[in-house]
């Protein structure tokens, strides 16, 4: 599934909660698009990173000006030089490729904000997705359930131990790890500066090239 069709399911319903293939994009990429579409990522549980599926929880974000963002992706204004709330514009040289949204002229889209200032989780996503409260309580419940089986089966009690000294040794690497996220998540930029400086402005739609057809259905 692609930007523009997942676009579509941010329709303007109060929630989504769905599997989706994501095959051209990941979960940066998912919560700018929820933001462009006055959504809010709530859940982005990846299930197979070969096969790019995952499933998505986002919900209407109630501030006004994700509802006028919203509408505005929408039915954009793309008149140069009316003020939007998105920046956007043509392909800029020796940048990305444009994304065009659905019903949007061809070769025009919204920037995508450069990859340090793409959204990441919140600090509060990051604690409870990256707890390692989860791994110790697995480790000691292994662990009491191994006691408890040496006795009788033995083999099975010591692969139960086995297990659950894996755990407990991976709690503080992965308590650290969540650290790193947090840390990273508390160094991110807004998406867009707020002075514009590295901003394209909006630029005039691209002239047709020979023999396709105008607005007025004309063949150049």
């Amino acid at each position: 599934m692609d930007l523009s069709r997942t676009a579509l399911l941010l329709d303007g319903r109060p929630s989504v909660d769905q599997p989706v293939n994501l095959f051209s994009f990941g979960e940066a990429e998912m919560r700018w698009l929820c933001w462009l579409y006055g959504y809010r990522l709530e859940g982005f549980k990846q299930f197979s990173d070969r096969f790019g599926s995952a499933r998505v929880r986002a919900v209407l974000d109630p501030d006004p000006r994700a509802a006028a963002r919203a509408e505005w992706m929408r039915r954009p204004d793309l008149r140069p030089g009316v003020s939007s709330p998105v920046p956007w514009g043509p392909p800029q040289p020796g940048g990305p490729t444009v994304w065009t949204p659905p019903g949007w002229p061809s070769g025009l889209g919204p920037v995508r904000p450069a990859p340090d200032r793409m959204p990441v989780p919140s600090a509060e996503e990051i604690e409870a997705r990256y707890s390692p409260r989860a791994l110790l309580g697995l480790g000691v419940v292994l662990g009491v359930a191994g006691l408890v089986l040496a006795w009788s089966v033995p083999v099975a009690g010591g692969i139960l131990a086995v297990l659950a000294a894996s755990c407990l040794l991976g709690v503080r690497p992965y308590a650290r790890y969540r650290d790193r996220l947090l840390a990273r998540a508390g160094e991110r930029r807004p998406m867009y500066p707020e002075d514009g400086g590295a901003v394209p402005p909006p630029g005039p739609p691209p002239a047709p090239r020979a023999g396709e057809r105008n607005d007025r259905g004309e063949r150049q």
